[in-house]
């Protein structure tokens, strides 16, 4: 089997193992939670547990070839989800199922990105496909809930998990050492600094983060139109890496940050016109997933650890002082757009060098 086969491979069967880990958590959460300020509070706690560890699990991921993630992730996934439906209990058993299910959601995101990373040679698609997977993930995991099947189907989703992780610790074994490396990642101009790179892409990653909150969106007030969004918003993550391998990540920067904003704006009242936005602004996903492995070549998992704790700090940096006030936040996505645009710019090769 070729490399290219292996990536195709591992892009695929790590999107649906995403998607598949996302359903159980958002189906837990839209199942059990009824409370406003409890649900709140145990959201804080599963998202700072499941993206800010990251870079702690990738950097151990990256030092030690025989800790496997994905297979610690699956068990601690489906013992976290049934101590929630068996026990009944909001006391000590509660918090102690919800640090389970997050640390094993932590895992599989770990997991599937070094092995996306390092299969890719150096191209985005794999990794963004396998991201992408999520968003599918959430809007299922939701739309389950509110059904009444009954948490032993979604168990036995997640038992499925295991093997299909099985598989990818195979195609891991099969990467040549070159690519294991992470040489073909070269987006970043020479002479840039790591740091100052590292930080451009925590900036980015947060404003992206923290704008996705204030995206003005009234036209959203039905299921269908919150699948669509989610769908949209999977098929951009993806559509980065795609096109970022295909016209070139400067192009691909231009069309998701700047490209993105009059329709964001303009859309607040038109769906279609609103979704055309989301889907290019996830596209900057991929973008920074390319510049900060440039400069991380031997740490594929610490590099993407440090992208989903800018995620946590821009969504707890809007939960706190995010505005519901149209003009402010259209102000605010103009401004911040402009200034990561300037950034990416900074840092970036251009296209027909990083070929």
């Amino acid at each position: 089997m070729t490399l290219k086969d292996n990536a195709v491979k591992a892009s695929i069967l790590y999107f649906v193992i995403h998607m598949l880990n996302e359903v159980v958590c958002y189906f837990m959460f839209y199942r059990i939670f009824e409370d406003p300020a409890f649900t709140a509070l145990a959201a804080l706690i599963y998202n700072c547990i499941a993206f800010v560890p990251q870079l702690f699990w990738g950097s151990l991921r990256d030092l030690f070839v025989k800790f496997k993630p994905g297979i610690l992730a699956v068990p601690l996934l489906l013992s976290g989800f049934l101590l929630f439906f068996i026990s009944q209990d909001r006391g000590v058993i509660f918090w102690a199922a919800l640090v389970i299910l997050s640390t094993g959601n932590a895992l599989i995101h770990i997991s599937g990105a070094e092995l996306t990373i390092r299969v890719s040679g150096g191209k985005l698609t794999p990794v963004a496909v396998f991201v992408s997977g999520g968003s599918f993930g959430v809007i299922t995991g939701q739309l389950l809930a509110a059904t009444n099947i009954s948490f032993w189907w979604i168990a036995f989703i997640c038992a499925l998990m295991f093997p299909l992780v099985l598989i990818g610790e195979k195609i891991y074994k099969d990467i040549p050492e070159e690519y294991d490396e992470c040489k073909g990642f070269n987006y970043v101009k020479a002479g840039k600094s790591a740091a100052g790179a590292i930080f451009g892409v925590f900036f980015i990653v947060a404003v992206r983060s923290y704008i996705s909150y204030g995206i003005p969106m009234t036209w959203k007030t039905t299921v269908f139109q919150s699948v669509l969004l989610f769908v949209f918003m999977g098929t951009g993550k993806a559509l980065g890496g795609i096109l970022s391998d295909k016209i070139g990540i400067c192009k691909t920067a231009f069309i998701s940050i700047i490209g993105a904003l009059p329709f964001l704006i303009l859309g607040n009242k038109i769906m279609i016109i609103s979704l055309i936005g989301i889907m290019f602004f996830s596209m900057t996903m991929a973008v920074t997933l390319g510049m900060i492995i440039s400069v991380m070549k031997i740490a594929p998992g610490a590099a993407f650890g440090i992208t989903t704790a800018a995620l946590f700090a821009g969504a707890a940096i809007s939960w706190y002082l995010g505005s519901e006030s149209f003009i402010v936040n259209v102000f605010v996505i103009i401004l911040t757009s402009a200034i990561c645009f300037l950034i990416a710019m900074n840092i970036l090769k251009p296209d027909k060098e990083a070929k």
